[in-house]
């Protein structure tokens, strides 16, 4: 194959505006377009020879764009009709920066969220006397909410049902309707004081609601009674136990029972107690409201104290009860209205056997039981499903008391009950029958709690027998 020499390039046409030179120098648009002859052919070896030919070759107009695709000083070889091509495609400004007009960003403004309206609780919620008073509102809500769950399912649906009598539903219920349109009164009372646009927390008084809450009293007076009649009827009545297992399913109910509901009266005394005091403690002295929240906070005091102590002796006095009716051959006398029950416990007798007893601490006595086996299925064997047995009972006055635990690690559980019949006073005939004997009776208590049990217990025991000693001092002639 003839080897030919390759055309001389051609420097091209396009390029960026070069800087600006001297007077004598040509400028780049005024020289001539080069002439350039060149064919390819084929050879007849099937190689490619160039045969030199001069020819006019067209130039392209003067480039009127900047482009860095471009040098003057750079020599393209074999693809400078490629280049061309391209640099012609494009628009004549496309490189002209200065005629590229500059669009402002885009900022996207978002629109002003709508302001939610204003509800009672983000119109309290703006200080801390304001965030007591919604708290107040809140519960005050639900309590009423669950007093009249009581009183229109519970009750009513027990009366429509056959399952309660009229004078059962009345005793169980007693003070239960005057609690509700009681609340309802007070609740929109409250709701008028916290509304929005009436709300002022420098000004608005809400101590003056809180005066009239004596009305508990009938209530606490019959909590007992009522209590005592539940349980009857969840041991006897059949219809009873099954409407109170439906009523455990249920949202209206919050999935509780009758006995879980008629505990609020008394829970809510002892909160609005709380509520007040805090209420009072942000509240400056100068406010209108700060003096009928001080009045208010002692009433309510003196209220929660009235019934937690009423609801003390009536739990005391129907737990009395109950340990007379689950006790078989219990004395009718164990039941007197000076009487008590204290503490019971069980614990393990270390006598000849170990055997398990259980005692109920009264006011005046210590009553000895011994708890009946049950059968496989838990039943008891008695008949009559009496828990306990009695085998006796002993005059606080005539016993004493000691802890064993100075006796070493085995006896750490372990205290001394000494029984001497001859402290009986002859006039005294409060714990008949009488024990003719003395004797001594060691128990030990076991379990996860025996600590625990031996401590409430033996507190319990010095305490009453101290109180039983300075009575009867009391009495004697001086």
């Amino acid at each position: 194959m003839n080897r030919t020499s390759l055309p001389t390039p051609r420097r091209s046409n396009f390029g960026p505006p070069q800087r600006e030179r001297s007077a004598s120098a040509v400028n780049d648009q005024d020289r001539p377009p080069l002439q350039h002859t060149s064919s390819v052919s084929s050879s007849l070896d099937g190689g490619f020879r160039f045969d030199e030919k001069e020819e006019d070759i067209p130039s392209l107009p003067p480039p009127t764009l900047r482009s860095p695709l471009y040098s003057a000083d750079l020599y393209m070889f074999l693809y400078p009709h490629l280049i061309d091509a391209i640099a012609g495609s494009l628009p004549s400004d496309a490189w002209d920066w200065a005629s590229t007009e500059v669009a402002a960003p885009i900022v996207l403004v978002k629109e002003e969220e709508k302001k939610a309206p204003e509800t009672v609780e983000s119109s309290l919620q703006k200080d801390g006397r304001g965030y007591v008073v919604w708290n107040m509102v809140e519960t005050e809500r639900n309590y009423v909410a669950q007093l009249r769950t009581l009183q229109s399912y519970f009750r009513r649906r027990l009366v429509d049902q056959g399952i309660l009598s009229e004078t059962s539903s009345s005793l169980i219920f007693a003070g239960i309707d005057d609690l509700v349109s009681f609340h309802n009164q007070f609740s929109a009372e409250l709701e008028k004081i916290v509304a929005v646009g009436s709300w002022n927390t420098r000004e608005s008084r809400i101590g003056t609601l809180f005066i009239r809450f004596r009305l508990y009293t009938r209530f606490i007076d019959s909590y007992a009674m009522s209590q005592k009649l539940m349980k009857r009827e969840e041991r006897d009545n059949l219809e009873y136990q099954n409407f109170m297992k439906e009523a455990v399913k249920l949202k209206e109910t919050g999935r509780q029972q009758l006995k879980d509901f008629m505990i609020l009266p008394v829970q809510r005394t002892a909160r609005y107690h709380l509520l007040l005091k805090d209420l009072r403690k942000r509240t400056d002295e100068d406010h209108p409201d700060y003096q009928d929240l001080q009045t208010a906070w002692e009433a309510m005091n003196e209220l929660a104290s009235s019934v937690n102590e009423k609801k003390r002796k009536e739990e005391e006095a129907t737990g009395l009860f109950e340990a007379f009716e689950q006790t078989k051959n219990c004395p009718p006398t164990l039941i007197r209205h000076t009487r008590k029950l204290v503490h019971n416990v069980d614990v393990v007798y270390q006598h000849r056997t170990s055997k398990v007893i259980h005692l109920f601490l009264c006011s005046d006595l210590l009553m000895v039981t011994h708890p009946i086996a049950k059968t496989v299925l838990g039943f008891s064997r008695d008949k009559a499903e009496y828990s306990y047995k009695f085998i006796r009972w002993l005059d606080l006055l005539e016993i004493d008391a000691e802890y064993l635990g100075s006796q070493g690690e085995a006896y750490k559980h372990t205290i001394k009950i000494t029984y001497d019949a001859n402290r009986r006073d002859p006039k005294d005939s409060n714990t008949q029958p009488v024990e003719q004997a003395s004797f001594s009776m060691v128990v030990q208590f076991e379990g996860m709690e025996a600590t625990k049990n031996r401590k409430d217990f033996l507190m319990a025991l010095e305490s009453e027998i101290k109180k039983n000693k300075e009575t009867r001092r009391a009495k004697k002639p001086a």
